[in-house]
């Protein structure tokens, strides 16, 4: 299958190394909007809306196309917060059980692995939207100027 292609947008501001002829004409664009959260959303991820939106908004990003994989980073968000709580009212994530023995073992509580399932995808649409360090070095915005380190990596022909 291959590597996804990159959007032209993307390339845009994170560069361009291959140099090949961009079109960015050609491409659908979706408008930019900034609306509520949606009504089925639970309190937390209404929570992780009005705050990614804005930003999202703030940095020029935020598009109709986007509003359902904002909807599932912020649902995802909801469900890191959710197994949190649940593994810190159930104090920790083990739990002591016996084996058939009766040898005590220490296994992890399920929301410990729903936890980590959960702050994957949601580290995964953060990075989507640019919002993490690494994904952000990798943007460049158009008309900053020569990125400095360029000169050490360009060959004089």
């Amino acid at each position: 299958m291959g590597r996804r292609p990159k959007p032209t947008h993307l390339k845009l501001v994170q560069g361009n190394p291959g140099k090949r002829a961009l079109n960015a004409e050609a491409e659908p664009r979706a408008p930019r909007v900034l609306p509520p959260a949606p009504d089925h959303m639970t309190v937390m991820a209404k929570e992780a809306w009005y705050h990614l939106a804005p930003l999202l908004d703030q940095m020029g990003i935020l598009t109709a196309a986007d509003l359902k994989a904002l909807e599932m980073a912020c649902e995802a968000y909801a469900e890191v917060r959710e197994c949190r709580d649940a593994i810190e009212l159930a104090g920790g994530g083990t739990y002591e059980t016996r084996n058939l023995a009766g040898e005590v073992m220490f296994r992890a509580r399920p929301e410990a692995a729903r936890l980590a399932d959960a702050d994957r995808r949601f580290r995964g649409w953060l990075i989507e939207f640019g919002l993490t360090p690494a994904a952000r070095s990798k943007v460049r915005m158009p008309g900053g100027g020569p990125d400095p380190l360029d000169r050490y990596f360009t060959t004089d022909s």
